[in-house]
Protein backbone atom coordinates (compact mmCIF):
# COMPACT_ATOMS: atom_id res chain seq x y z
CA UNK A 1 0.00 0.00 0.00
CA UNK A 2 1.35 3.41 -1.08
CA UNK A 3 1.01 4.97 2.59
CA UNK A 4 2.96 8.45 1.87
CA UNK A 5 0.44 9.24 -1.13
CA UNK A 6 -2.25 8.34 0.65
CA UNK A 7 -1.94 10.46 3.69
CA UNK A 8 -0.57 12.96 1.82
CA UNK A 9 -3.31 13.24 -0.18
CA UNK A 10 -5.69 12.89 2.83
CA UNK A 11 -3.87 15.97 4.49
CA UNK A 12 -4.46 18.20 1.67
CA UNK A 13 -8.18 17.04 2.36
CA UNK A 14 -7.93 18.15 5.48
CA UNK A 15 -6.58 21.51 5.25
CA UNK A 16 -9.55 22.08 2.20
CA UNK A 17 -11.47 21.53 4.67
CA UNK A 18 -9.88 23.98 7.03
CA UNK A 19 -10.39 26.52 4.27
CA UNK A 20 -14.01 25.66 4.08
CA UNK A 21 -14.60 26.69 7.52
CA UNK A 22 -13.50 30.32 7.01
CA UNK A 23 -17.01 31.63 5.45
CA UNK A 24 -19.19 30.81 8.39
CA UNK A 25 -16.57 31.86 10.91
CA UNK A 26 -15.84 35.03 9.56
CA UNK A 27 -19.88 35.82 9.50
CA UNK A 28 -19.64 34.63 13.28
CA UNK A 29 -17.37 36.94 14.43
CA UNK A 30 -18.96 39.59 12.38
CA UNK A 31 -22.52 39.38 13.28
CA UNK A 32 -21.60 38.50 17.08
CA UNK A 33 -22.24 34.89 17.33
CA UNK A 34 -19.53 33.92 20.08
CA UNK A 35 -20.33 30.47 20.24
CA UNK A 36 -20.70 29.81 16.82
CA UNK A 37 -17.24 31.33 16.02
CA UNK A 38 -15.73 29.11 18.61
CA UNK A 39 -16.89 26.39 17.19
CA UNK A 40 -15.78 26.89 13.64
CA UNK A 41 -12.58 28.22 14.65
CA UNK A 42 -11.58 25.25 16.68
CA UNK A 43 -12.62 23.13 13.91
CA UNK A 44 -10.78 25.04 11.13
CA UNK A 45 -7.97 24.70 13.79
CA UNK A 46 -7.81 20.56 14.12
CA UNK A 47 -8.41 19.82 10.39
CA UNK A 48 -5.68 22.57 9.28
CA UNK A 49 -3.40 21.06 12.26
CA UNK A 50 -3.45 17.47 11.29
CA UNK A 51 -3.80 18.46 7.86
CA UNK A 52 -0.67 20.50 7.31
CA UNK A 53 1.38 17.52 9.72
CA UNK A 54 0.52 15.05 7.03
CA UNK A 55 1.29 16.98 4.26
CA UNK A 56 4.57 17.90 5.82
CA UNK A 57 5.97 14.90 7.07
CA UNK A 58 4.41 12.64 3.68
CA UNK A 59 5.30 14.59 0.92
CA UNK A 60 5.50 13.21 -2.16
CA UNK A 61 5.68 13.67 -5.67
CA UNK A 62 3.90 10.36 -6.87
CA UNK A 63 0.25 11.01 -6.24
CA UNK A 64 -0.59 7.70 -8.34
CA UNK A 65 -2.69 5.38 -5.97
CA UNK A 66 -4.30 1.96 -6.59
CA UNK A 67 -7.95 1.25 -6.47
CA UNK A 68 -7.39 -0.01 -2.73
CA UNK A 69 -5.85 3.16 -1.90
CA UNK A 70 -8.94 5.37 -3.47
CA UNK A 71 -11.33 3.64 -1.71
CA UNK A 72 -9.62 3.72 1.22
CA UNK A 73 -9.03 7.51 0.46
CA UNK A 74 -12.65 8.45 -0.25
CA UNK A 75 -14.10 6.56 2.49
CA UNK A 76 -11.48 8.07 5.08
CA UNK A 77 -12.98 11.91 3.61
CA UNK A 78 -16.43 11.14 3.97
CA UNK A 79 -16.45 9.71 7.47
CA UNK A 80 -14.08 12.00 8.91
CA UNK A 81 -15.47 15.31 7.23
CA UNK A 82 -19.27 14.10 8.70
CA UNK A 83 -17.45 14.21 12.09
CA UNK A 84 -16.11 17.20 12.15
CA UNK A 85 -18.18 18.64 10.24
CA UNK A 86 -20.70 18.25 13.19
CA UNK A 87 -18.32 19.89 15.73
CA UNK A 88 -19.81 23.85 14.80
CA UNK A 89 -23.13 22.60 15.34
CA UNK A 90 -22.61 21.31 18.76
CA UNK A 91 -20.45 23.99 20.18
CA UNK A 92 -22.95 26.71 18.94
CA UNK A 93 -24.96 25.18 21.00
CA UNK A 94 -27.65 24.86 17.79
CA UNK A 95 -27.95 21.15 19.04
CA UNK A 96 -27.00 19.89 22.15
CA UNK A 97 -26.62 16.27 21.20
CA UNK A 98 -23.44 15.27 20.07
CA UNK A 99 -24.85 12.36 18.05
CA UNK A 100 -27.91 14.73 16.33
CA UNK A 101 -24.91 16.82 15.41
CA UNK A 102 -23.36 14.35 13.62
CA UNK A 103 -26.83 13.30 11.66
CA UNK A 104 -27.06 16.84 11.13
CA UNK A 105 -23.57 17.13 9.38
CA UNK A 106 -23.97 13.79 7.87
CA UNK A 107 -27.15 15.02 6.25
CA UNK A 108 -25.86 17.90 4.44
CA UNK A 109 -22.62 16.37 3.18
CA UNK A 110 -24.43 13.70 1.38
CA UNK A 111 -27.10 16.08 0.67
CA UNK A 112 -29.72 13.63 2.19
CA UNK A 113 -31.62 17.49 3.51
CA UNK A 114 -32.90 15.45 6.28
CA UNK A 115 -32.77 17.68 9.54
CA UNK A 116 -33.11 17.17 12.91
CA UNK A 117 -33.88 21.19 13.91
CA UNK A 118 -37.45 22.15 14.59
CA UNK A 119 -36.76 25.02 12.94
CA UNK A 120 -34.84 27.12 10.96
CA UNK A 121 -35.39 30.87 10.94
CA UNK A 122 -34.28 32.33 14.19
CA UNK A 123 -30.93 30.22 14.06
CA UNK A 124 -27.41 31.48 13.93
CA UNK A 125 -26.79 32.83 10.14
CA UNK A 126 -23.26 31.22 10.46
CA UNK A 127 -24.84 27.59 11.17
CA UNK A 128 -27.20 28.16 8.09
CA UNK A 129 -24.34 29.40 5.92
CA UNK A 130 -22.69 25.89 7.30
CA UNK A 131 -25.60 23.61 5.94
CA UNK A 132 -25.35 25.42 3.20
CA UNK A 133 -21.52 24.26 2.73
CA UNK A 134 -22.01 21.49 3.57
CA UNK A 135 -24.59 20.44 0.98
CA UNK A 136 -22.48 22.01 -1.75
CA UNK A 137 -19.27 20.74 -0.51
CA UNK A 138 -20.73 17.47 -0.11
CA UNK A 139 -21.67 17.65 -3.89
CA UNK A 140 -18.32 18.23 -4.75
CA UNK A 141 -17.00 15.33 -2.78
CA UNK A 142 -19.72 13.53 -4.30
CA UNK A 143 -18.51 14.33 -7.98
CA UNK A 144 -14.84 13.66 -6.77
CA UNK A 145 -15.58 10.11 -5.82
CA UNK A 146 -17.06 9.23 -8.50
CA UNK A 147 -15.10 10.32 -10.97
CA UNK A 148 -11.83 9.46 -8.91
CA UNK A 149 -13.04 6.21 -7.39
CA UNK A 150 -15.55 4.51 -8.39
CA UNK A 151 -16.35 5.23 -12.33
CA UNK A 152 -16.34 1.89 -13.46
CA UNK A 153 -19.33 0.43 -11.06
CA UNK A 154 -21.71 3.36 -11.95
CA UNK A 155 -22.60 1.78 -16.03
CA UNK A 156 -20.43 4.32 -17.15
CA UNK A 157 -17.55 2.61 -19.35
CA UNK A 158 -17.75 4.73 -22.10
CA UNK A 159 -17.95 7.78 -19.69
CA UNK A 160 -14.30 6.63 -18.42
CA UNK A 161 -13.21 6.29 -21.97
CA UNK A 162 -14.19 9.99 -22.66
CA UNK A 163 -12.98 11.17 -19.50
CA UNK A 164 -9.37 10.31 -20.13
CA UNK A 165 -9.28 11.42 -23.61
CA UNK A 166 -11.01 14.69 -22.28
CA UNK A 167 -8.48 15.41 -19.37
CA UNK A 168 -4.79 15.05 -19.66
CA UNK A 169 -3.21 12.31 -17.86
CA UNK A 170 0.20 12.22 -15.92
CA UNK A 171 0.06 7.94 -15.72
CA UNK A 172 -1.08 5.29 -17.45
CA UNK A 173 -4.21 5.22 -14.33
CA UNK A 174 -8.05 5.15 -15.31
CA UNK A 175 -8.26 8.29 -13.49
CA UNK A 176 -6.04 10.39 -12.21
CA UNK A 177 -6.20 12.93 -9.34
CA UNK A 178 -5.87 15.95 -11.50
CA UNK A 179 -8.02 14.82 -13.99
CA UNK A 180 -10.83 14.93 -11.44
CA UNK A 181 -10.28 18.48 -10.21
CA UNK A 182 -9.43 19.82 -13.54
CA UNK A 183 -13.02 18.37 -14.49
CA UNK A 184 -14.94 19.14 -11.97
CA UNK A 185 -14.02 22.68 -10.55
CA UNK A 186 -14.55 24.81 -13.04
CA UNK A 187 -18.15 23.17 -13.88
CA UNK A 188 -19.16 22.99 -10.50
CA UNK A 189 -17.68 26.34 -9.81
CA UNK A 190 -19.09 28.00 -12.65
CA UNK A 191 -22.71 26.90 -12.52
CA UNK A 192 -22.17 28.26 -8.80
CA UNK A 193 -21.11 31.35 -9.55
CA UNK A 194 -23.89 31.52 -12.20
CA UNK A 195 -26.99 30.65 -10.10
CA UNK A 196 -25.94 32.96 -7.06
CA UNK A 197 -25.95 35.73 -9.91
CA UNK A 198 -29.17 35.23 -11.30
CA UNK A 199 -31.00 33.80 -7.98
CA UNK A 200 -29.72 37.29 -6.39
CA UNK A 201 -31.25 39.36 -9.63
CA UNK A 202 -34.62 37.88 -9.09
CA UNK A 203 -34.94 39.57 -6.34
CA UNK A 204 -34.19 37.02 -3.21
CA UNK A 205 -32.41 38.26 -0.75
CA UNK A 206 -27.89 38.11 -1.26
CA UNK A 207 -27.54 35.81 1.62
CA UNK A 208 -30.62 33.41 1.13
CA UNK A 209 -29.53 33.58 -2.70
CA UNK A 210 -26.23 32.00 -1.69
CA UNK A 211 -27.48 29.65 0.36
CA UNK A 212 -29.88 28.25 -1.81
CA UNK A 213 -27.58 27.91 -4.97
CA UNK A 214 -25.25 25.74 -3.01
CA UNK A 215 -27.76 23.65 -2.09
CA UNK A 216 -29.56 23.41 -5.15
CA UNK A 217 -26.24 22.99 -7.40
CA UNK A 218 -25.71 20.28 -5.22
CA UNK A 219 -29.10 18.51 -4.85
CA UNK A 220 -28.68 18.50 -1.03
CA UNK A 221 -32.03 20.18 -0.26
CA UNK A 222 -31.30 22.73 2.59
CA UNK A 223 -33.51 25.42 3.36
CA UNK A 224 -32.22 28.52 4.57
CA UNK A 225 -35.50 29.28 6.21
CA UNK A 226 -38.87 27.62 7.14
CA UNK A 227 -41.16 27.27 4.49
CA UNK A 228 -41.74 26.59 1.35
CA UNK A 229 -40.13 28.17 -1.39
CA UNK A 230 -43.32 30.32 -2.10
CA UNK A 231 -41.94 32.73 0.87
CA UNK A 232 -40.00 34.58 -1.44
CA UNK A 233 -42.81 35.08 -3.86
CA UNK A 234 -40.42 34.78 -7.16
CA UNK A 235 -41.31 32.89 -10.18
CA UNK A 236 -38.20 33.96 -11.76
CA UNK A 237 -36.41 32.44 -9.13
CA UNK A 238 -38.29 29.21 -8.80
CA UNK A 239 -36.93 28.43 -12.55
CA UNK A 240 -33.49 29.53 -11.87
CA UNK A 241 -33.60 27.26 -8.92
CA UNK A 242 -34.75 24.38 -11.43
CA UNK A 243 -32.42 24.93 -13.16
CA UNK A 244 -29.41 24.47 -10.99
CA UNK A 245 -31.21 21.23 -9.51
CA UNK A 246 -31.17 20.04 -13.55
CA UNK A 247 -27.53 20.69 -13.70
CA UNK A 248 -26.82 18.90 -10.65
CA UNK A 249 -28.91 16.04 -11.46
CA UNK A 250 -27.30 15.56 -15.40
CA UNK A 251 -23.39 14.09 -15.92
CA UNK A 252 -21.00 16.40 -15.55
CA UNK A 253 -19.45 14.98 -18.21
CA UNK A 254 -21.72 15.56 -20.58
CA UNK A 255 -22.04 19.00 -19.28
CA UNK A 256 -18.16 19.40 -20.33
CA UNK A 257 -19.03 18.58 -23.41
CA UNK A 258 -21.79 21.03 -24.08
CA UNK A 259 -19.52 24.00 -23.09
CA UNK A 260 -17.05 22.60 -25.52
CA UNK A 261 -19.96 22.20 -27.89
CA UNK A 262 -18.33 18.66 -28.74
CA UNK A 263 -21.82 17.56 -30.28
CA UNK A 264 -21.13 14.48 -32.02
CA UNK A 265 -19.77 13.13 -28.22
CA UNK A 266 -22.84 14.64 -26.63
CA UNK A 267 -24.72 12.59 -28.63
CA UNK A 268 -22.96 8.85 -27.25
CA UNK A 269 -24.76 9.85 -23.93
CA UNK A 270 -28.05 10.08 -24.01
CA UNK A 271 -29.06 9.59 -19.95
CA UNK A 272 -29.16 13.31 -19.49
CA UNK A 273 -31.86 13.57 -22.13
CA UNK A 274 -34.12 10.81 -20.47
CA UNK A 275 -33.47 12.30 -17.04
CA UNK A 276 -34.72 15.90 -18.45
CA UNK A 277 -37.56 14.37 -20.15
CA UNK A 278 -38.42 12.56 -17.35
CA UNK A 279 -38.70 16.03 -15.46
CA UNK A 280 -41.12 17.47 -18.36
CA UNK A 281 -43.10 14.65 -18.13
CA UNK A 282 -43.53 14.92 -14.13
CA UNK A 283 -44.05 18.27 -14.45
CA UNK A 284 -46.91 18.16 -17.03
CA UNK A 285 -48.53 16.06 -15.07
CA UNK A 286 -48.02 17.78 -11.90
CA UNK A 287 -49.62 20.88 -13.88
CA UNK A 288 -52.64 18.99 -15.17
CA UNK A 289 -53.15 17.50 -11.71
CA UNK A 290 -53.09 21.01 -10.60
CA UNK A 291 -55.89 21.73 -12.73
CA UNK A 292 -57.96 18.86 -12.09
CA UNK A 293 -57.76 18.26 -8.69
CA UNK A 294 -56.83 21.58 -6.62
CA UNK A 295 -57.53 19.88 -3.07
CA UNK A 296 -59.88 22.69 -2.51
CA UNK A 297 -57.80 25.50 -3.31
CA UNK A 298 -58.38 27.99 -6.59
CA UNK A 299 -55.95 27.52 -9.52
CA UNK A 300 -53.48 30.25 -9.41
CA UNK A 301 -53.20 30.86 -12.47
CA UNK A 302 -50.76 29.47 -15.02
CA UNK A 303 -47.46 31.26 -14.74
CA UNK A 304 -47.72 30.32 -10.93
CA UNK A 305 -48.72 27.28 -11.24
CA UNK A 306 -46.36 26.10 -14.19
CA UNK A 307 -43.21 27.39 -12.47
CA UNK A 308 -44.45 25.45 -9.07
CA UNK A 309 -45.01 22.57 -11.12
CA UNK A 310 -41.56 22.59 -13.14
CA UNK A 311 -39.50 22.57 -9.47
CA UNK A 312 -41.54 20.35 -7.93
CA UNK A 313 -40.84 17.59 -10.97
CA UNK A 314 -37.35 18.84 -10.80
CA UNK A 315 -36.64 18.73 -7.15
CA UNK A 316 -38.07 15.32 -6.92
CA UNK A 317 -36.54 13.69 -9.58
CA UNK A 318 -33.03 14.83 -8.63
CA UNK A 319 -33.65 13.87 -5.48
CA UNK A 320 -33.24 17.22 -4.17
CA UNK A 321 -36.45 17.71 -2.26
CA UNK A 322 -36.97 21.67 -2.29
CA UNK A 323 -40.67 22.47 -1.68
CA UNK A 324 -41.85 25.23 -4.45
CA UNK A 325 -44.96 26.26 -2.11
CA UNK A 326 -47.26 24.55 0.70
CA UNK A 327 -48.83 21.82 -1.04
CA UNK A 328 -46.12 20.61 -2.92
CA UNK A 329 -45.94 16.62 -3.41
CA UNK A 330 -49.99 16.61 -2.84
CA UNK A 331 -50.57 15.83 -6.29
CA UNK A 332 -47.99 12.65 -6.53
CA UNK A 333 -49.00 9.39 -3.59
CA UNK A 334 -46.41 8.72 -1.65
CA UNK A 335 -45.77 4.74 -3.84
CA UNK A 336 -44.86 6.57 -7.53
CA UNK A 337 -43.09 9.36 -4.82
CA UNK A 338 -40.63 6.64 -3.66
CA UNK A 339 -40.24 5.04 -7.37
CA UNK A 340 -39.29 8.19 -8.90
CA UNK A 341 -36.51 8.98 -5.61
CA UNK A 342 -35.26 5.63 -5.95
CA UNK A 343 -34.51 6.02 -9.57
CA UNK A 344 -33.04 9.04 -9.33
CA UNK A 345 -31.06 11.35 -11.49
CA UNK A 346 -27.84 10.23 -13.62
CA UNK A 347 -24.57 9.02 -13.08
CA UNK A 348 -21.33 11.61 -12.61
CA UNK A 349 -23.96 13.93 -10.87
CA UNK A 350 -24.76 14.75 -7.55
CA UNK A 351 -28.15 13.18 -7.57
CA UNK A 352 -28.87 10.22 -5.44
CA UNK A 353 -30.89 7.36 -6.35
CA UNK A 354 -29.70 3.91 -8.16
CA UNK A 355 -29.54 5.77 -11.18
CA UNK A 356 -31.15 5.77 -14.81
CA UNK A 357 -28.47 4.07 -16.46
CA UNK A 358 -28.69 1.22 -14.71
CA UNK A 359 -32.25 1.12 -14.30
CA UNK A 360 -32.48 1.24 -18.23
CA UNK A 361 -30.02 -1.39 -18.91
CA UNK A 362 -32.33 -3.75 -16.68
CA UNK A 363 -35.09 -2.97 -18.64
CA UNK A 364 -33.51 -3.78 -21.80
CA UNK A 365 -32.11 -6.90 -20.37
CA UNK A 366 -35.91 -7.79 -19.54
CA UNK A 367 -36.67 -7.09 -23.08
CA UNK A 368 -34.40 -9.48 -24.24
CA UNK A 369 -34.82 -11.98 -22.13
CA UNK A 370 -38.12 -11.78 -23.26
CA UNK A 371 -37.22 -12.11 -26.56
CA UNK A 372 -35.42 -14.82 -25.79
CA UNK A 373 -38.61 -16.84 -25.15
CA UNK A 374 -39.72 -16.16 -28.91
CA UNK A 375 -36.51 -16.86 -30.83
CA UNK A 376 -34.50 -18.74 -28.52
CA UNK A 377 -31.45 -19.08 -30.83
CA UNK A 378 -31.26 -15.78 -31.39
CA UNK A 379 -27.67 -13.79 -29.87
CA UNK A 380 -28.73 -9.83 -29.63
CA UNK A 381 -26.06 -7.64 -27.85
CA UNK A 382 -27.36 -5.36 -25.61
CA UNK A 383 -26.83 -1.48 -26.50
CA UNK A 384 -26.95 1.63 -23.91
CA UNK A 385 -25.97 4.42 -25.82
CA UNK A 386 -24.25 2.50 -28.86
CA UNK A 387 -22.23 1.35 -26.32
CA UNK A 388 -21.90 -2.70 -25.73
CA UNK A 389 -22.73 -3.75 -22.58
CA UNK A 390 -20.79 -7.05 -21.09
CA UNK A 391 -22.22 -9.58 -19.04
CA UNK A 392 -20.51 -9.32 -16.41
CA UNK A 393 -21.11 -5.61 -15.66
CA UNK A 394 -24.89 -6.21 -16.33
CA UNK A 395 -24.72 -8.97 -13.41
CA UNK A 396 -22.96 -6.12 -10.87
CA UNK A 397 -26.00 -3.92 -11.92
CA UNK A 398 -28.60 -6.49 -10.75
CA UNK A 399 -26.21 -7.45 -7.67
CA UNK A 400 -26.32 -3.91 -6.77
CA UNK A 401 -29.78 -3.40 -7.37
CA UNK A 402 -30.73 -6.46 -4.77
CA UNK A 403 -28.35 -5.19 -2.06
CA UNK A 404 -30.33 -1.85 -2.10
CA UNK A 405 -33.96 -3.34 -1.85
CA UNK A 406 -31.79 -5.57 1.00
CA UNK A 407 -30.71 -2.32 2.82
CA UNK A 408 -33.79 -0.47 2.36
CA UNK A 409 -36.19 -3.13 3.73
CA UNK A 410 -33.60 -3.76 6.31
CA UNK A 411 -33.77 0.09 7.67
CA UNK A 412 -37.19 0.09 7.11
CA UNK A 413 -37.41 -2.88 9.93
CA UNK A 414 -35.56 -0.77 12.29
CA UNK A 415 -37.16 2.05 11.77
CA UNK A 416 -40.36 0.12 12.50
CA UNK A 417 -39.12 -0.74 15.40
CA UNK A 418 -38.79 2.72 17.09
CA UNK A 419 -42.15 3.82 16.06
CA UNK A 420 -42.87 4.45 12.20
CA UNK A 421 -45.26 2.76 10.15
CA UNK A 422 -45.22 0.54 7.12
CA UNK A 423 -45.25 3.36 4.70
CA UNK A 424 -43.25 5.87 6.43
CA UNK A 425 -40.70 4.09 7.18
CA UNK A 426 -40.23 2.17 3.54
CA UNK A 427 -40.41 6.02 2.20
CA UNK A 428 -37.89 7.37 4.95
CA UNK A 429 -35.35 4.28 4.00
CA UNK A 430 -35.46 5.03 -0.03
CA UNK A 431 -35.53 8.79 0.64
CA UNK A 432 -32.19 7.88 3.27
CA UNK A 433 -30.12 5.57 0.65
CA UNK A 434 -31.39 7.79 -2.45
CA UNK A 435 -30.42 10.76 -0.07
CA UNK A 436 -33.56 12.55 -0.88
CA UNK A 437 -34.53 13.03 2.92
CA UNK A 438 -36.49 16.27 2.68
CA UNK A 439 -38.87 14.19 0.40
CA UNK A 440 -39.86 12.58 3.25
CA UNK A 441 -40.46 15.90 5.35
CA UNK A 442 -42.75 16.91 2.62
CA UNK A 443 -44.79 13.79 2.15
CA UNK A 444 -45.15 13.41 6.02
CA UNK A 445 -46.72 16.74 5.63
CA UNK A 446 -48.58 17.00 2.70
CA UNK A 447 -49.85 12.74 3.25
CA UNK A 448 -49.91 12.46 6.62
CA UNK A 449 -47.61 9.63 6.61
CA UNK A 450 -48.41 7.70 10.00
CA UNK A 451 -44.97 8.39 11.72
CA UNK A 452 -43.43 11.44 13.78
CA UNK A 453 -40.37 13.28 12.76
CA UNK A 454 -37.33 11.89 12.34
CA UNK A 455 -36.50 14.52 15.45
CA UNK A 456 -37.83 11.91 17.46
CA UNK A 457 -36.23 9.46 16.18
CA UNK A 458 -33.90 6.92 18.96
CA UNK A 459 -30.34 7.15 18.65
CA UNK A 460 -30.71 3.53 17.01
CA UNK A 461 -32.38 4.63 14.40
CA UNK A 462 -30.31 7.60 13.69
CA UNK A 463 -27.17 5.90 13.94
CA UNK A 464 -28.88 3.17 10.75
CA UNK A 465 -30.07 6.42 9.00
CA UNK A 466 -26.30 7.70 9.24
CA UNK A 467 -24.99 4.90 8.04
CA UNK A 468 -27.61 4.49 5.04
CA UNK A 469 -26.66 8.14 4.02
CA UNK A 470 -23.19 7.34 3.54
CA UNK A 471 -23.77 3.96 1.74
CA UNK A 472 -26.13 5.98 -0.68
CA UNK A 473 -23.19 8.01 -1.75
CA UNK A 474 -20.04 5.49 -1.67
CA UNK A 475 -22.33 2.72 -3.28
CA UNK A 476 -23.01 -0.25 -2.25
CA UNK A 477 -19.69 -2.10 -3.46
CA UNK A 478 -17.64 0.49 -1.87
CA UNK A 479 -18.96 -0.26 1.52
CA UNK A 480 -18.94 -4.16 0.91
CA UNK A 481 -15.10 -4.42 -0.13
CA UNK A 482 -13.99 -2.75 3.11
CA UNK A 483 -15.57 -5.86 4.96
CA UNK A 484 -14.00 -8.26 2.26
CA UNK A 485 -10.61 -9.82 3.96
CA UNK A 486 -9.43 -10.81 0.21
CA UNK A 487 -9.86 -7.20 -0.85
CA UNK A 488 -7.14 -6.53 1.76
CA UNK A 489 -4.80 -9.10 1.00
CA UNK A 490 -4.61 -8.55 -2.93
Amino acid sequence: MNGHSLGYIYGWGLALFALLLLPPLLVATGAGEQQAAIGFLVTALISGFIGGALIIALKSNELELKRREKILLIVGFWVTYSLLGAIPFEASGVITERLNAIFEATSGLTTTGVTVLNEITGQPKSIILWRAMLNWFGGFLTLFTVTFAIIRILGAERAEQELNRSTPQISESSMHLYSSLRLILPIYLGFTFLGFFFLNFTGIPSFDALCLTMSAISTGGFMPRDGSFITYGSLSGMYVLSFLMVIGSISVLWLNFLIKQEWSRMRRFMEPVWVMGSMAMLALVVLWLRYRYNYGSDFLGINFELASSVMDAVSLISTTGFAANDDSFAFIIPPYMMIMIYVGGGVLSTAGGLKVTRILLMFRQAHGELRSLIYPHEVRPLYLSNEDKEFKYLSTVWVIFGLSILLIMTLAAILGAYGFGLESALFASISTFSNCGHCYEQARLVHTLDAGSVVDLAAPGKIAMIAAMIIGRLEFLVAISLLNISFWRH
